[in-house]
């Protein structure tokens, strides 16, 4: 969603093609999730279909399709950025699958494996993430607004790096806590999972009279 109205929003600032814009895009976020033209060109006619922005009379020598933003269109780059892109009650969003979360949360329960090993190699390669982060970030002040626009999404990826550090360290914590407790981590497949769309026997009138 937001690669989709970050797109809707430079075609806001002037009527704009696939190249151009995937090169705004970027620039102003530090190519940290940096799109294909044809990426680009398939959100253009998505956001066209959806009335958002409409193909400029404008072209060029080289024969690019220029697509201006129409009046739906602000107004929804208007309350994009306005409202809240997190999950919050007024605007639900289904939080992104957290694949280091699921495989420490499957290898807590598998038999034979040690949790305890998998969160220490997990929390090493994080820490070496996180260090390379911190460095490539730095500290200098931002001299154009190119160059802080990268910044801030560089701190957003350091923050992220540092939080999955601390987690770690909690869930080590939360493991040590249940198995001193007693809590027997490994558990078996079941034998006898349930079926979907199967719905039990009913009971025939001869079983309810016998």
């Amino acid at each position: 969603m937001s690669v989709r109205l970050g797109i809707l929003a430079l075609v806001a600032q002037g009527p704009s093609y696939g190249y151009l814009l995937r090169a705004e895009f970027d620039r102003r976020t530090g190519t940290t999730w940096p799109l294909n033209v044809g990426q680009v060109y398939k959100t253009l006619e998505t956001l066209e279909r959806d009335g958002l922005v409409a193909k400029s009379a404008r072209s060029d020598a080289a024969g690019h399709i220029f697509y201006e933003i129409t009046d739906a269109g602000r107004a929804a780059v208007t309350t994009w950025l306005a409202g809240p892109q997190k999950n919050t009650d007024e605007n639900p969003v289904a939080p992104a699958r957290n694949d280091v979360a699921i495989k420490i949360a499957l290898a807590t329960t598998l038999p034979g494996v040690d949790a305890v090993a998998v969160i220490r190699a997990q929390r090493a390669a994080a820490i070496r993430h996180l260090q390379r982060l911190t460095r490539e970030t730095g500290t200098a002040a931002p001299t154009t607004a190119d160059e802080l626009s990268r910044q801030l999404v560089s701190d957003a990826i350091l923050f992220e790096a540092e939080t999955e550090v601390r987690w770690l360290d909690h869930v080590a914590r939360r493991i040590a806590q249940a198995t001193a407790a007693g809590l027997t981590l490994d558990v078996p497949l079941d034998s006898d999972p349930p079926r979907r769309g199967r719905p039990a026997s009913p009971t025939t009138k001869a079983d309810s009279h016998a």
